[in-house]
């Protein structure tokens, strides 16, 4: 359920409420449209007439589980319609929350077909039950003598009794506080699984990154050391090859470059097109000769017999192979690349200590501020809890149960849990407070739903609260106490809608909005049906619940005298 605190607005002027319900096809109804009003509204009618089915139908609008069975025709769908005037709260957060356009009116429409699949709608946008479900909680609330479990929800004690003690906004405080501690404890685990996994490798990933950063990968230009170990390998034999293309090319009187000389001057005795064509030709090729000539000359000078050159580069040419093999990398820029890799990794290993160190010296300090807000929550429910139990108990003796006593019991606890450092316990004693017991096992049905009421009585006067419908919870109790059930519902129609589901005519007579469950029957079928009832058919039907069937003119008088209030 959720809870929201009064806007400063004439509550009677806005009032979330329930303004009507269609129901086709379901169950005993063929076709029918309630309408209700702010306040509190009455139904009536006949044991089996249909009120429970209309219950069903309501729930269904409101997210409950279908079943094909509730099908009236099971060869027609099922269509049912609740609209709500939700002005009254601020509920535009929540339509956000379920990608939801809020409207002012909004409809929450069910419809079952022939096979049983059903298709949820919120305005005229399909939802899911979750979403249809949720809103619906917002709107509505669905209370009978066998279905008080909300009173045995954590969240609904603890929201009552922070609510009543005037300490929701310090909880609340509280609980975003502990969502943020929560938040940096997961950080906190994984940045440890990751300096754990780290961990493991990290020596490992030192000497790999130590005999990389060792190499001094910038500065080895492979390509420059295969061609000098290729060269000193084979330098003996280079020296005599290159002192024997000396001479072959200009050592000598024979020499190549010698000879073109000598042809290009005997050409050039002979001034011919021919002759002048041929010696530039030979000139060419001399050119290209004397060039290499030098070049023959230049490798020869530079090259030199020299083994411990040539163990120093094939120390280095076969560490660059291990390094490449080692790694399978195709060349030296990829062995770079993974020493960048590791490098970065002992950088995140190193620099996760410190994120480590510092998330946990927050969370210690977050903690220790946390459980200080805890025991001021936890000291404060305390002080208030007394008054708050002394109040409910004053509205359960008015309802019969004088010897009746609530108690929220506090015990305070080391760990911290969502609502502080408390377990809260809300106990029942029947002895006037001889010895209290959990409430599941202390209070009947009849009990609880005494007890919901007292204790949603009480919230009235502090919250604005959904619209409810109380289904017959008055059962079990009769002349004044049942009016003073009345006269409580009553009260909390001021600031809330209420629909009631009564048998007792001191109950019916109290609402401003009376509508009449029956049965129609014909040869071929049962119907139910609806109606308003109003002036002489409202006293009657009341006259009928003090006097049965028989309407007599006593139960009329007394049904007028209960109207008057």
């Amino acid at each position: 359920m959720f809870i929201y605190l009064f806007d400063n607005i004439n509550l009677h002027l806005l009032l979330n409420m329930l303004i009507s319900l269609k129901v086709k096809n379901y169950a005993l109804i063929s076709d029918i449209d309630m309408h209700f009003d702010k306040g509190m509204n009455i139904i009536t009618g006949e044991t089996g007439a249909g009120k429970s089915i209309l219950i069903g139908a309501l729930g269904l609008a409101l997210g409950k589980r279908a079943d094909i069975s509730s099908l009236r025709n099971k060869e027609d769908k099922c269509v049912i319609e609740a609209s709500f005037d939700v002005r009254g709260y601020a509920l535009q957060h929540i339509f956000n929350e379920h990608d939801l356009d809020y409207e002012e009116q909004t409809i929450l429409r069910r419809e079952i077909n022939s096979s049983g699949k059903s298709r949820s709608f919120i305005n005229d946008t399909p939802v899911n039950l979750k979403s249809l479900e949720d809103i619906g909680s917002n709107l509505i609330e669905i209370h009978s003598q066998h279905d008080n479990l909300q009173l045995f929800k954590t969240d609904f004690q603890y929201y009552s009794l922070d609510i009543l003690a005037g300490l929701l906004e310090e909880q609340k405080s509280y609980a975003g506080d502990l969502k943020i501690l929560k938040k940096d404890k997961i950080t906190l685990e994984k940045y440890r699984q990751q300096q754990s996994e780290l961990a493991k490798e990290s020596d490992f990933n030192q000497f790999l990154f130590d005999e990389l950063a060792a190499a001094q990968l910038e500065s080895v230009q492979e390509g420059e050391l295969s061609e000098e170990q290729e060269l000193l390998e084979n330098a003996e034999d280079l020296i005599r090859t290159f002192n024997d293309a000396d001479q072959m090319v200009s050592g000598s009187e024979i020499a190549i470059t010698s000879q073109l000389q000598e042809l290009q001057n005997v050409l050039k005795s002979q001034k011919t097109i021919v002759t002048v064509e041929l010696g530039d030709r030979v000139n060419a090729v001399l050119i290209e000769m004397q060039d290499i000539a030098q070049e023959v000359a230049r490798n020869a000078e530079r090259i030199e017999v020299n083994p411990e050159r040539l163990k120093e580069v094939n120390e280095k040419l076969g560490f660059i192979f291990n390094l490449k093999n080692k790694h399978r990398a195709t060349d030296i820029p990829e062995l770079i690349s993974l020493r960048n890799e590791l490098e970065q990794k002992l950088n995140v290993t190193e620099s996760l200590s410190g994120e480590i160190a510092i998330l946990e010296q927050s969370i210690a300090k977050q903690e220790t501020t946390l459980y200080t807000k805890a025991q001021q929550l936890s000291k404060k429910r305390k002080k208030q809890a007394t008054q708050i139990e002394q109040r409910i108990d004053e509205l359960l003796a008015q309802l019969g149960m004088q010897h009746s006593r609530i108690q929220f019991d506090l015990v305070e606890n080391i760990e911290l849990n969502a609502f502080g450092c408390n377990d809260l316990t809300i106990k029942l004693s029947s002895d006037k407070g001889n010895s209290y017991s959990d409430l599941k096992k202390a209070a009947s049905g009849g009990e609880l739903a005494r007890i919901n009421l007292s204790l949603k009585s009480v919230l009235a006067d502090f919250v604005k609260m959904p619209s409810s419908i109380y289904d017959e919870i008055d059962t079990g109790v009769s002349g004044e106490i049942a009016r003073k059930v009345g006269g409580m519902m009553q009260e909390m129609s001021g600031s809330q809608q209420v629909i009631v589901i009564t048998h007792l005519p001191q109950i019916a007579s109290l609402g401003t909005n009376h509508l009449f469950v029956y049965k129609s029957e014909n040869k071929s079928s049962v119907e139910t049906q609806v109606r308003i009832l109003a002036g002489d058919e409202r006293i009657n039907e009341i006259a009928k619940m003090i006097s049965g069937d028989v309407l007599t003119a006593h139960a009329v008088e007394q049904s007028k005298e209960l109207l008057k209030g």
